[in-house]
């Protein structure tokens, strides 16, 4: 899975494709910080091609001339490239640009009919309010504290055990990555404030009780805010790119390019913020579109298909029939509300995969309006087609199998790799985890039965047979025996054989002829067994014991000890 940069590949075919039309090229205006622009294509591999060097926005597919719409964003950095190819386009403006947003100025404002966008101080406000109401349960944390114009990425922690180590799955929800897309940002805030008012709710007490919530709902205030605190709307008022002109959902490391290269301010935050909390589900929230976008943006389904492709089509056309239920019409792009990502058009380097690839989490993408502006008559209607669809999918982060990783002996917690055999592939970084200081590890998975290994540097890997049904939770807490190393073996002061063993062992040689004592005892130094060893008899059989260190001690005549350890599989 690694991108292709082939800019003559790209020439040559949008020359064939589109020599002929006989279209003068508008102008770009150099002095907007981005704009959008529509070019007709032949073929996916055209688009997939273009993806490569510019941000696709949305592809059309028109049935008519069997072509292609494609909608690019272009940001200030962009324009002398593209338009040294020399492609036909026209400039997209969007429809609802005259429309007038709405915007509240406080929290009362904000919640007072659920029709308004919040100003940046607004929006402060009300993440302020939900923690000062409800401080048993809601905690507003920071994932950056200045982005380059100097404002804050907040988050929304919620649940029952805040700023406690629990066995709780971790699930994130956050939107607008791209600043010009805002219906999510809505979103976000009004289940925020959903789920905090309404804890008698039975799905809602289920979700504080059992899972760790994080939600973030303005990923890039800077491209939200670009003409000011107080407005937001179609670009250029509100813009796609951060402050630096960067479009953050290309901006991510790519799967199998990661360089060490430095990222953008709100990538490596989402970074850093990531990798400290060990997410088990995820989705970020964009506008343009309504479908859910699953796993590979990078590259098709018929290319390299997701080993979980199958879990997540199914609790994907579950987010989608649930929105169907309360709006047959809403939710219903491409395949009726579905797709592969890559399929529908290629992104390199998504937020989606790289949560995926480097984070082992299972993160989808939510395209939430077809408008990425969502005029305010119609945020109300839109939050009641949705919210159930955001509760059901945050409960799926607890079904599949989970459970705790141990020390056989001491009981300890372990990190231990959990790697689904025969399903789960190393190229595509699809296992989980168990994570400290708990040892647990949650692996969401489509029904089935399923062959798991589990290891753990230092310890014998184990393998166990797992059973999965669909929306529940299966148990299965397992024990590592650690390994001893070679140089505690050689600090022993005789041998036995085979060690690890699963049965019996036998000592060497040199004792296996003499008339001795052998006792065994547990690493705890309890006393177990005891038995006469001589040359017709030199064995110690281990099988009605559980896995696990033993130390078995040898006394001569003169009670004279000697002692090994021997390791139970």
């Amino acid at each position: 899975m690694k991108r292709i940069f082939a800019a003559a590949l790209v020439l040559m075919l949008l020359i064939s494709s589109l020599y002929g039309q006989n279209r003068s090229n508008p102008s770009l205006n150099y002095d907007l910080p981005e704009q959008y622009v529509e070019i007709i294509l032949d073929s996916k591999e055209e688009i997939n091609q273009i993806a490569a060097d510019f941000s696709v926005d949305k592809v059309t597919y028109i049935p008519q001339n069997n072509h292609y719409k494609v909608r690019l964003w272009l940001g200030k950095r962009d324009y002398e490239s593209f338009e040294s190819f020399r492609i036909p386009f026209s400039i997209y403006k969007p429809e609802n640009s005259k429309w007038n947003v709405l915007m509240a100025d406080s929290y009362a404002q904000f919640v007072a009919n659920w029709n308004r966008y919040p100003t940046y101080s607004a929006y402060l406000a009300i993440m302020d309010t939900f923690q000062r109401l409800y401080p048993d349960i809601c905690d507003i944390d920071t994932i950056l504290n200045a982005t380059p114009d100097n404002h804050l990425i907040l988050v929304a922690h919620i649940s029952n055990t805040l700023h406690e180590n629990s066995n709780k799955p971790s699930f994130f929800y956050t939107s607008t990555m791209h600043g010009d897309e805002v219906s999510g940002y809505y979103m976000m805030i009004r289940l925020i404030e959903y789920i905090l008012a309404n804890q008698n709710n039975p799905k809602v007490q289920n979700i504080i009780n059992n899972v760790d919530l994080w939600i973030c709902p303005l990923e890039n205030p800077d491209g939200t805010y670009y003409s000011g605190d107080n407005q937001i709307g179609d670009s250029p008022i509100s813009i796609r790119s951060n402050a630096h002109y960067y479009d953050l959902n290309r901006s991510y490391p790519e799967i199998s390019l990661s360089s060490g290269r430095s990222y953008e301010p709100e990538v490596q935050a989402m970074i850093d913020f990531a990798s400290a909390h060990s997410f088990v589900m995820s989705a970020n929230m964009h506008g343009g579109a309504e479908v859910y976008n699953y796993p590979w943006d990078c590259c098709t389904s018929y290319e390299s298909p997701h080993p979980d492709d199958n879990w997540f089509w199914y609790i994907g056309r579950g987010f989608a029939d649930t929105c169907h239920t309360f709006n047959s019409n809403y939710f219903t792009d491409l395949n009726n509300g579905v797709t592969q990502g890559a399929d529908w058009y290629t992104v390199y380097g998504s937020r989606q995969d790289y949560m995926n690839y480097y984070q082992h989490c299972r993160e989808v993408t939510l395209e939430m309006s077809a408008d990425k502006v969502l005029p305010n008559s119609y945020l109300v209607s839109y939050w009641g087609y949705v919210k159930n669809s955001f509760l059901n999918y945050i409960e799926e982060s607890l079904y599949g199998f989970r459970g705790l990783v141990t020390d056989s002996i001491s009981g300890e917690p372990l990190e231990a790799k959990v790697l689904v055999n025969n399903h789960d592939e190393d190229q595509n970084n699809t296992e989980v985890y168990s994570k400290l200081p708990i040892g647990n590890y949650h692996r969401p998975i489509k029904a089935g039965s399923y062959s798991v290994t589990f290891s753990a540097e230092g310890y014998i890997p184990k393998t166990i047979a797992v059973n999965v049904t669909d929306r529940n939770s299966s148990i299965y807490n397992v024990e590592l025996t650690r390994v001893v190393s070679v140089e505690e073996y050689q600090k022993e002061d005789f041998v036995v054989f085979p060690n690890p063993t699963d049965d019996f062992v036998k000592l060497s040689s040199e004792l296996a002829g003499m008339n001795l004592l052998a006792t065994i005892y547990n690493i705890s130094g309890k006393l177990l067994f005891s038995k006469r060893i001589n040359s017709n008899d030199n064995e110690i059989d281990f099988r009605s014991y559980p896995a696990g260190i033993y130390v078995i001690k040898i006394l001569n005549e003169n009670n004279e000890i000697r002692e090994c350890k021997v390791i139970k599989k």
